[in-house]
């Protein structure tokens, strides 16, 4: 939204001008070059003429880099007023985005006293590091919930393709904010939840036998207040891990809402009746997995056949078939519900729409690999499961079934499975949610450290991609808001992190970077194994050793040892 400050200057913030995606190998001639364009959106409504020009211009500029970084294509390109971005995340597929710049209009008056329009672009606003991760954001999570873009195409053909690009990225380009590039974004890691050895001990033999009494899931994960607990047995690449995890946390905060809405009305005495949580869609769209960099996140109305439902928590008993443990009827305690499952635990098979994952399979399980923003595709290295996910209080199970188990994929079709599966869990878990309240209770006792009261930091695994930050606290649905306690980041600090994180990413041969504010704040950024620091330090006065010996104090505590961090 444009705003105007008492001088009368008008500040423009930066907005999408068009973005596609597009394959140069499908129309190679003068006369099929409209066939290369696969998806297109923009602000302005535009001939196909125009279109193809511009998909032309993408090409020529990475063609043209290539002659400088044989190995390396172009990622971004910035002129006076629009920033190109690039991304290929498979050979030939290219997604492409052309976003104009945010601006200052301001009145000036010219040599002969004329008042007289000026306008300055703000290049330097917006950071190449945060549109990058924009783009592969959006391909992570289109992939997992559609499969890789060849895959579609040699399995559905082309008309398959577009049909899932529209359906997926429609509903989000035009939502995505330009301004919330900042580090915590452009890093975008998985928030876990420390362990006790016990509590970890008692998580696992959970699992075990959850696994045990139902062969046919493959793997689990257990999340606890939006933080990830469990991630499966090594099987899932750790970027397809973050997805979906990133993508439950939405679902979460979802269902969250719409439990504390039913509990104000109930309070209030309301006489009118709590209708079914209807914005609670399954929808598949990109409106509700990609709200990470949204404006507003919200979820939208389903535009693709997937797996709308939503969710009336029952009180009474449910039969079990007697082929599942346990056998007994339980009593269903408050919210308790499958966030991806059926509508209604009493309705026919009909109403079920399992959600289907397309996953990569990891080469080496029992290491967890980094991440690789481009990817070749093979069928064999693909991986299709059935995601079903269970939440009660603030403990949510999420279960991988995959398509190629016969059991498993009768099952998940099947509402008598899981009702006797809502019974299983809801008194398998009771114990769980003790244990796992007791440990966020003693964490939260220790309090927070006199670093984490003092200093404003962001560490972050490439390996694991757990991120652990004071720069903003996270809010209930795993996003990041501004602090108001202790230092405030700036948006001048905001910006010089930023530039740090892209000089480390840039050069990889560096290893630490001191630089200050305009304010005189020391912000450092350090990296070591695979492990990176970003740190502001409140010292104004502090020397360079002072800040220094601050910075080891801090590594020393946060990256000793096997710590997830």
């Amino acid at each position: 939204m444009d705003t105007t400050n008492s001088q009368g200057i008008v500040t423009v913030p930066p907005s999408l001008s068009y973005f596609c995606v597009y394959n140069p190998s499908f129309g190679d001639t003068d006369d099929s070059q409209s066939d290369q364009l696969l998806y297109y959106t923009s602000k302005k409504t535009v001939p196909m003429d125009v279109k193809i020009r511009q998909v032309g211009l993408a090409q020529g500029l990475v063609n043209f880099t290539r002659v400088f970084s044989p190995s390396k294509p172009c990622e971004n390109v910035h002129t006076q007023k629009n920033r190109l971005a690039f991304y290929e995340p498979e050979p030939d597929y290219w997604i492409h985005i052309s976003i104009e710049l945010g601006h200052v209009k301001k009145v000036i008056k010219d040599k002969e006293g004329k008042p007289k329009t000026t306008i300055d672009y703000l290049d330097s606003n917006l950071h190449d590091s945060g549109v990058k991760r924009m783009l592969e954001l959006g391909y992570e999570m289109y992939r997992i919930f559609n499969g890789p873009f060849e895959y579609t195409v040699r399995t559905d053909g082309i008309k398959a393709l577009k049909n899932k690009l529209e359906e997926f990225f429609a509903n989000w380009v035009f939502e995505w904010d330009f301004e919330k590039t900042e580090l915590t974004k452009t890093v975008d890691g998985i928030l876990y939840m420390p362990l006790s050895d016990s509590a970890e001990s008692q998580i696992t033999s959970f699992v075990n036998q959850i696994q045990s009494d139902y062969e046919f899931i493959s793997d689990m994960f257990v999340i606890w207040q939006n933080k990830l607990v469990y991630r499966g047995n090594g099987a899932i690449p750790v970027n397809n891990v973050r997805g979906i995890w990133r993508h439950l946390v939405s679902y979460i905060a979802e269902r969250d809402e719409h439990d504390r809405e039913i509990e104000n009305k109930r309070k209030n005495k309301e006489a009118e009746k709590v209708s079914t949580f209807m914005g609670f869609t399954r929808n598949i769209s990109g409106s509700n997995l990609l709200s990470y960099f949204s404006t507003t996140p919200k979820v939208s109305p389903s535009t693709s056949p997937t797996n709308s439902t939503s969710h009336n928590p029952s009180t009474a008993p449910l039969e079990t078939n007697g082929l599942l443990s346990p056998s007994t009827q339980v009593f269903i305690p408050g919210p308790s519900n499958f966030l991806l499952g059926p509508t209604n635990l009493h309705g026919p098979d009909g109403d079920i729409h399992p959600v289907k994952v397309y996953l990569s399979k990891n080469s080496n399980s029992s290491n967890i690999r980094t991440v690789d923003h481009r990817h070749d595709v093979d069928e064999s290295d693909i991986e299709e499961y059935y995601l079903v996910a269970y939440k009660q209080n603030a403990l949510t199970l999420v279960f991988f079934i995959p398509l190629n188990s016969l059991e498993g994929s009768a099952k998940v079709q099947e509402m008598v499975f899981y009702r006797s599966f809502h019974n299983y869990l809801t008194s398998q878990s009771e114990e769980i949610i003790k244990i796992l309240n007791e440990n966020h209770e003693k964490s939260k006792k220790l309090g927070r450290t006199d670093i984490d009261k003092e200093y404003r930091y962001l560490f972050f695994n490439k390996m694991t991609l757990a991120v652990k930050s004071s720069l903003y606290p996270f809010s209930s649905n795993g996003s990041l808001t501004s602090s108001s306690r202790g230092l405030t980041i700036t948006s001048e600090m905001a910006h010089a992190l930023c530039e740090l994180h892209e000089d480390l990413e840039k050069y990889p041969q560096l290893t630490e970077i001191y630089t200050r504010s305009s304010t005189n704040f020391w912000i450092v950024g350090k990296r070591s194994e695979g492990r990176v620091l970003y740190i502001v330090v409140p010292k104004k006065e502090a020397s360079l050793a002072e800040v220094e010996d601050d910075v080891r104090r801090i590594t020393a505590i946060y990256f000793s040892g096997d710590n997830i961090y």
